[in-house]
């Protein structure tokens, strides 16, 4: 009987960069996703039916990502180095969100700036579990928003939206010092 033994590395916890290299390909992701949906049939599109009674519920997710972003902006604002540059990322996402119910809702949608949900200061390791809160309220407000829905595009964006969220959940409550579990929500 032949065994075979395969020498893994020893890691025995995830590092701050890696953690950060993850975000960035996420962000990539996020940046590519237009790319792809603009390959799609027009008939895909023709046939994707949107309904004016979704129209409150996605500008109640539209404020709340003027509020992620407002709160990304000023805690990017006091960061420096690979925190600002990921604090960044975030907002970019956010930002992206905002852009992309706007862009559904074209002329439905609610004008305004929000203010923001916190004011995040001092080390990245000490905002990360605060931003991952307001990231985890935000999953479960886009979630209860979703099975309100009636139309399918409107649910394909909000689910996309929140899919992307919960990883900045994860991501940060890693960052913040949760064991793997607690951030995956377990």
């Amino acid at each position: 009987m032949v065994n075979h033994q395969v020498d893994l590395p020893e890691e025995t916890a995830t590092s701050r960069r890696r953690l950060l290299t993850s975000l960035l390909a996420g962000g990539a992701a996020v940046v590519a996703a237009p790319f792809f949906a603009g390959r799609a049939s027009a008939e895909e599109i023709v046939n994707a039916p949107r309904d004016p009674k979704d129209y409150p519920t996605l500008n109640d997710a539209l404020k709340r990502e003027r509020q992620m972003a407002a709160t990304y902006k000023a805690a990017a604002a006091k960061a420096t180095g690979d925190e600002k540059f990921a604090l960044t990322l975030l907002l970019d996402h956010h930002d992206a969100y905002v852009d992309s119910l706007k862009g559904y809702l074209g002329t439905d949608a609610v004008s305004g700036t929000e203010a923001a949900l916190a004011s995040p200061s001092g080390s990245f390791a000490s905002i990360a579990p605060q931003m991952a809160a307001l990231e985890n309220e935000t999953l479960a407000g886009h979630t209860a928003r979703l099975g309100t829905l009636v139309g399918i595009d409107a649910a394909k964006l909000l689910a996309s939206i929140i899919t992307v969220e919960a990883r900045h959940a994860a991501a940060l409550s890693l960052l913040g010092g949760a064991s793997p579990l607690a951030a995956a929500g377990s």
